[in-house]
């Protein structure tokens, strides 16, 4: 699995970008559809790829790839927000609690505001998907190592009791970095495992009239509003088989888009890259102020104007962060080269 398959980046990317479609339209039914699904898609598609491995090795690999890009955006996001506020002359005392709250904010991962702690803490905003995705791995790859010598069954069992106590805690409590939606995030992960053995994208899996069950129970799921993963909202019985239909849809369309060649390329792209267009995402989300630099431009539709300069911005952040590491890569390689010429004996 270390080859890139092609129509998983497809599905990954009409997703992260359903991600700031969704983002843009709160409080208009359409998200529903779109929040029955788009979460648990990203920790399905993480179990397609699932591999057991060296538990040590996972957590600091995925610490590196995941909770550095993090912290890194929060710090940034904390610099340019003290910066704005400045030029808005706020007060040093107001740029003081701005900072020191948003960095609360980071330490704890909340998506939103946190009301179930000890104290109300301030949301950090979309990326509170990294520390979620990496207790989630991390979680799974434990119960993999526990059941090594476990019949599958027994392996599923305990993966639906670290799910449900993890979402049970999640009534009551919101741990932080979010360890909670990890441990329920396992039981997507797992549901991609499943899938991966018994390879269901493929032609003939399963038949036509499958597709149209998983609208229809889809449909259903959003008709009471979708889960909604980071304030530990399941609504429904409904909703897990939703997520799960959801999903097998956009496979379905992913698997079908690869054949196209200029639409494969396209969501291909922001596949490959939907962590750096996460980050991207939410640096405008919380910088800038959309809606006032619009407001007076006379744009019938201002909610498609939005997701789109949202989408530009995201593309045009990734392709220059893109460059600049592929100009630090090159520049490294260059030192090499001369370091190892200038050891040589002559």
């Amino acid at each position: 699995m270390n080859k890139r398959i092609g129509w998983i980046d497809i599905a990954k990317g009409i997703t992260i970008l359903l991600v700031i479609v969704g983002h843009t339209l709160i409080g208009y039914k359409v998200n529903d559809y779109i929040y029955a699904f788009h979460m648990p898609l990203f920790f399905i598609c993480s179990g397609l790829l699932f591999k057991p491995k060296d538990i040590k090795m996972v957590a600091k690999n995925n610490a590196k790839k995941l909770l550095v890009p993090y912290y890194v955006t929060c710090g940034i996001v904390i610099a340019a927000r003290a910066i704005s506020a400045y030029l808005q002359n706020w007060t040093p005392e107001q740029i003081k609690y701005l900072t020191v709250n948003t960095s609360i904010a980071a330490l704890f991962a909340y998506g939103v505001d946190g009301c179930k702690w000890f104290f109300n803490v301030w949301m950090i905003g979309a990326v509170w998907f990294f520390w979620a995705f990496f207790w989630s791995n991390l979680f799974l790859q434990i119960i993999f190592y526990v059941t090594r010598d476990k019949e599958e069954w027994q392996r599923a069992c305990l993966v639906i009791i670290v799910a449900t106590l993890s979402f049970i805690v999640g009534q009551y409590i919101w741990i932080p970095t979010n360890v909670d939606i990890g441990g329920f995030a396992v039981l997507f992960i797992y549901i991609g495992y499943l899938m991966r053995k018994v390879r269901v994208w493929e032609k003939g899996k399963l038949p036509w009239y499958a597709y149209i069950a998983f609208v229809i129970i889809w449909v259903e799921a959003s008709k009471i509003g979708g889960i909604n993963m980071v304030i530990r909202l399941v609504p429904g019985w409904i909703i897990i088989p939703g997520a799960v239909a959801g999903t097998l849809l956009i496979f379905k369309g992913s698997c079908i888009a690869e054949k196209i060649k200029p639409v494969s390329d396209v969501f291909s792209w922001y596949g490959r890259n939907t962590l750096k267009i996460l980050c991207a995402h939410y640096f405008e989300l919380v910088i800038i102020p959309w809606d006032k630099l619009l407001l007076g431009m006379g744009i019938e539709n201002r909610r498609l104007f939005v997701i789109t300069c949202r989408v530009v911005f995201a593309t045009v952040a990734v392709l220059l962060i893109n460059g600049l590491m592929a100009l630090i890569k090159k520049s490294k390689q260059k030192n090499k080269s001369e370091t190892d010429v200038s050891g040589q004996v002559v």
